[in-house]
């Protein structure tokens, strides 16, 4: 056990740490019609949202219109020359080429529907309609995503009618549809999204269906940029008594590291309001409301806003226009203070490596070690007093063997020995998941003894705890 752990607990209060992410309802002035079938696109600092079912019926209505959320407004962006109206298109965007693509989807013909297999590209001021000698097939329902390690967009799955079901995956370079054949896929499967994990550089694929009635499927696949494997999970999403889920919304976060899932189905009778999310290993549930419960939402997490954003789907009998944000408010923060003091090597250098969310590890990288030194991590809930009276200390009163310079700037309430490895040592601090300790401030900083006894300390960290 790590020596900082019982002081953990016994300055928590009892309680266990229960979620801490929250959605936060927007209220622009001016927000979209509502629709549903739409999938959600983040170009960096906004939510781009193209076209949606507005009315069921025979025919359906859909819509041909771009809007944007920055997330304080929406902007329609609509330009003279659109893709046709339709909802359940695939889309993501193109970041080496900056081009917003859109595949396919369902619209209307005659007193019902029909599937596309058109390619369209946005620029930021028009649609431009792509021409390849070659593309999948007519579908709605697939799913699409960009792949940083191919450069290119990948599209998985769909179906024609609702009846075909594919289990393909494509790619588009901005010229040319490109089938490929990896040695392992999925099976044929449609009304599931596509998205991608930037830290473990693969994307995700949940659950969707493969037949014309209502069974959702509760798999989890990844894809690698080669080829698809299926993720082993406890737990998996689901609702209304079953796992598996169909027309649900995702967006990965990489601020908390978590694949966010919104809402969606398995039947046509009941959607969900819950949110589950993706660790890495396994799914966990995360909230129930107050989104109400819908299919089909747009859903993306927007770097410049640090929020996954969600705008309407439908309930079981309408479709909806809100607008709502997604994160947490109690994030971690690792902020370095003061200046060190050098040894043999210089001064040592602390760099966080995982953030301190409670209910994980916060890791900490110390470099610049001293050959054999002998090097100490300092935690402590002070840097302004400490047994020995205030902070910073002068460490020459207590050993004379110092630099002038060199000051304690932590109270040492625990202290842990970092194993030497060629100058560098890590230091780990399992964190309890307790909810006394959300906000609270520890102090960090590294002392070390070299092979001449000489004594150096590093600069200091304060380490906020947050919790997702």
């Amino acid at each position: 056990m790590h020596p900082l752990r019982p002081l953990l607990l016994v300055a928590a209060s009892c309680g266990v740490l229960s979620a801490q992410a929250t959605y936060t309802p927007c209220f622009p002035a001016v927000a979209p019609s509502p629709r549903s079938g739409v999938h959600g696109t983040s170009d960096g600092a906004g939510m781009l949202v193209f076209g949606g079912l507005l009315a069921a019926g025979s025919p359906p209505v859909f819509s041909d219109e771009l809007w944007r959320f920055d997330g304080a407004a929406w902007t329609n962006f609509t330009p003279a020359n659109s893709p046709s109206p339709r909802d359940w298109y695939a889309s993501a965007l193109d970041m080496v080429r900056w081009r917003y693509v859109l595949f396919g989807g369902r619209t209307a013909a005659g007193t019902g529907t029909i599937d596309l297999d058109d390619t369209w590209e946005f620029d930021g001021v028009t649609w431009t309609q792509r021409l390849p000698a070659t593309a999948p097939a007519p579908r709605r329902w697939s799913a699409m995503v960009f792949d940083p390690t191919l450069a290119r967009c990948v599209l998985f799955g769909g179906s024609v009618n609702g009846t075909l079901f594919f289990g393909d995956t494509w790619t588009w370079d901005g010229t040319t549809w490109q089938q490929l054949s990896p040695a392992t896929s999925p099976g044929p499967r449609a009304r599931g999204w596509l998205e991608y994990d930037t830290i473990r550089q693969r994307a995700l694929y949940f659950g969707g269906k493969n037949t014309s009635g209502n069974t959702a499927l509760a798999d989890t696949w990844s894809w690698n940029g080669t080829t698809w494997t299926q993720l082993p999970t406890a737990t998996p999403p689901g609702w209304n008594g079953g796992t598996g889920l169909i027309a649900y919304g995702m967006a990965f976060d990489p601020l908390r590291d978590r694949m966010v899932l919104v809402g969606g189905t398995r039947t046509t009778a009941t959607v969900s309001d819950l949110t589950y999310e993706f660790d890495g290993t396994d799914w966990l549930l995360h909230s129930a409301g107050p989104v109400p419960g819908r299919t089909a939402p747009a859903v993306a997490f927007v770097a410049g806003l640090g929020q996954t954003c969600v705008f309407g789907g439908a309930t079981v009998t309408q479709q909806q226009n809100d607008t709502w944000r997604y994160q947490t408010a109690a994030f971690p923060f690792y902020t370095p203070f003061g200046t060190g003091c050098a040894g043999a090597s210089g001064v040592p250098i602390m760099t966080q490596l995982s953030p301190a969310w409670l209910g994980e590890t916060h890791t900490t990288l110390v470099t610049n070690l001293a050959p054999l030194a002998l090097p100490f991590a300092l935690y402590g809930l002070s840097d302004t007093a400490w047994a020995g009276g205030q902070l910073p200390f002068p460490v020459q009163l207590a050993y004379p063997h110092t630099a002038l310079g060199c000051y304690l700037r932590v109270s040492p309430d625990a202290s842990t020995f970092l194993p030497n490895v060629g100058g560098t040592a890590t230091v780990s601090l399992p964190l309890p998941a307790a909810v006394g300790l959300l906000g609270v401030d520890l102090f960090q900083q590294v002392v070390q003894l070299d092979f001449s006894l000489y004594l150096s300390v590093s600069a200091a960290a304060r380490i906020t705890l947050g919790a997702k």
